[in-house]
């Protein structure tokens, strides 16, 4: 490929990836555009709307020598693995009705009009004939190429992979391999985060008030459980990382009477007894808990009626693993060149996210927390998702501009125990 790559068809470069004898094509349409395409791969004009549309929307009846396109009538889909796609349309002609692929696989099933010789290109291309295709090592799906990552290659983007099991993995190991850099972090006060988008609405929404006797599950290295002692609430902290250890040790020095335990979530109710706590607060734990059933159900039993839960989650919605982001060109650091892209919300499958750190975290719709909270007594009286203030966009544009004062990366939940509702 000589040509520069704002003289190259977006899709002749995409299908270049993987087959290798592919030629690129000089883009002649959305020239300057985010996809400039050649002539091969714009639009066709439907024999029957006469609208032009997408080569991908469109098929060609060699019997009826006519285009029809997806507006017309209804498409079918079928699954096929094929250049960096794993689907194609197949839709019926509009006259006699018999179904053909759409251009898209047409070309590369070798039937496409240009190949055939049953329509000539009216502008200068070259049109690949995949006359080798059936020697060609089947290619292993799902490559680099294909789906989502065709276009997240694009631009930098956090890494994940999408787990089937927990055989190989232990998610309270991998927590407490990152444990020095979190703790590092939270120290000194460098995760923005925290500090300016989910602290702030996690304590509104507790509304801690001297001599509460509060519960911080999941407390990590304690930052919750020591901000809300310095206000004079009494603070039982547990969880069950590595991270309890530097809490512990803080808490040696500073010693702000906070009872640290090394306790399992699925155990509260062994520990302690029915409505010990005036208020329970979980802060950016619950999507890393693989059984929050249970989770929710003891902190339910150990809350007092009337008392209050919050706790704070990436989105579900907009965060990772459902939702990434990414930049292009790569590397850019405005926030006009970050996009986002939402892969599957309903995929609840553990994910391995890289933070600087590998994470287990356990995806799950707003739909599943909500319906669990109730079946559990705990009404949801407020949701939080954080949107930068106008102060904090001129005072950290690089974080917020046209970032999060657009989207939510966090949602928190304010809830009370109310068992007769």
């Amino acid at each position: 490929m000589s040509k520069s790559e704002s003289e190259m068809c977006f899709y002749c470069k995409e299908y270049y990836k993987v087959t290798q004898d592919y030629p690129v094509n000089t883009a002649t349409h959305d020239v300057g555009s985010f996809t400039p395409r050649c002539f091969l791969h714009w639009q066709y004009e439907c024999s029957k709307c006469g609208i032009m549309t997408h080569f991908n929307g469109v098929a060609w009846c060699s019997a009826c020598k006519e285009f029809t396109c997806v507006n017309c009538v209804e498409e079918r889909m079928v699954r096929k693995e094929f250049l960096v796609y794993d689907y194609y349309y197949e839709i019926p002609c509009h006259i006699c009705g018999e179904y053909n692929p759409a251009l898209d696989y047409a070309e590369y099933n070798g039937t496409h009009p240009f190949q055939i010789g049953e329509q000539t290109p009216k502008e200068d291309v070259i049109v690949w004939m995949p006359i080798y295709r059936d020697e060609i090592q089947p290619q292993e799906f799902p490559h680099q190429a294909w789906g989502f990552e065709r276009i997240l290659s694009l631009g930098g983007h956090v890494e994940f992979k999408r787990l089937e099991s927990l055989d190989d993995f232990d998610p309270i190991s991998l927590w407490d391999d990152i444990t020095p850099i979190w703790v590092r972090k939270m120290r000194d006060e460098r995760e923005f985060h925290h500090k300016h988008m989910i602290l702030p609405e996690v304590y509104r929404l507790l509304d801690a008030q001297k001599d509460d006797k509060i519960l911080d599950v999941a407390c990590g290295e304690g930052r919750v459980a020591r901000d809300l002692a310095k206000n004079g609430s009494k603070i039982t902290g547990i969880d069950i990382s590595e991270m309890l250890e530097y809490a512990v040790e803080r808490e040696e020095k500073e010693k702000l009477g906070i009872k640290y335990l090394n306790l399992n979530t699925s155990e509260l109710s062994n520990k302690f007894g029915e409505a010990s706590f005036d208020k329970v607060v979980c802060n950016m734990a619950l999507m890393d808990i693989e059984d929050y059933q249970t989770t929710l159900k003891q902190i339910a039993n150990v809350l007092k009626e009337d008392g209050l839960f919050v706790f704070s989650i990436t989105h579900p919605a907009f965060a990772w693993p459902t939702c990434t982001s990414f930049r292009v060109p790569k590397g850019s650091k405005r926030n006009e060149d970050k996009l986002r892209v939402v892969l599957n919300y309903f995929d609840e499958r553990p994910t391995l996210v890289n933070y600087g750190g590998s994470l287990i975290q356990f995806p799950r719709p707003i739909s599943s927390y909500l319906n669990e909270l109730a079946r559990n007594n705990l009404v949801l009286k407020e949701m939080s998702e954080s949107k930068a203030s106008e102060e904090l966009v001129k005072k950290f544009p690089r974080h917020t501009y046209m970032d999060y004062e657009t989207y939510p990366d966090f949602l928190i939940i304010q809830t009370v125990k109310k068992s007769n509702f």
